[in-house]
């Protein structure tokens, strides 16, 4: 049986809370808040993977993660996703610092099984909660947020299993950073 695996950076638990409550505090009626425990910024979604193909795959990750330092991250502001169009999700978009760009760029390049994206197609956010069927109508589509930042000192192979209810997070490996230069 397939896993559904993908590679991301998790805040510590009161980061994601106070983010999920600050979703919440918008006034949306018809978002679904995200759980706490599995808000994370997606590094790279890898997709269905053969289980034999497990410890390839954590492996490819603690070697993009190699020799990597801790970083901080900050919150920037919460938004709207897509764009353009029907917003299906809240997010909250985070600071992009060299780090992290240059991990998700060595993961994409181990790991993405058709062509790259381009860096600039990788917008760092935390998904806060989803609206239902194809989306909702927005006029706002960005909304302040009180100033948050985390270290992240780590990332995390997980596997989701989807299920009437949503995504179950499962992890599967994690690659841990050394200290940070600052």
């Amino acid at each position: 049986m397939p896993l559904r695996l993908f590679i991301a950076a998790y805040p510590p638990p009161e980061i994601a809370a106070a983010l999920v409550d600050a979703a919440r505090g918008l006034g949306l009626s018809s978002l679904k808040p995200s759980s706490p425990d599995e808000v994370h910024i997606t590094l790279l979604f890898i997709g269905d993977t053969d289980e034999r193909q497990l410890d390839d795959a954590a492996e490819s990750m603690h070697r993009a993660a190699s020799g990597a330092r801790a970083m901080r991250v900050s919150i920037e502001r919460l938004i709207g996703l897509p764009e353009r169009g029907d917003c299906r999700l809240i997010a909250a978009q985070a600071s992009a610092p060299p780090t992290l760009l240059e991990l998700q760029r060595r993961l994409a390049q181990r790991l993405v099984r058709t062509r790259p994206k381009r860096e600039r197609d990788f917008l760092p956010h935390l998904t806060l909660g989803r609206f239902p069927g194809s989306g909702v109508r927005l006029r706002e589509r960005a909304w302040p947020v009180a100033k948050l930042a985390f270290q992240v000192a780590d990332i995390r192979l997980m596997a989701s299993v989807l299920n009437s209810s949503g995504a179950v997070h499962r992890e599967m490996g994690r690659a841990t950073f050394g200290a940070s230069d600052a």
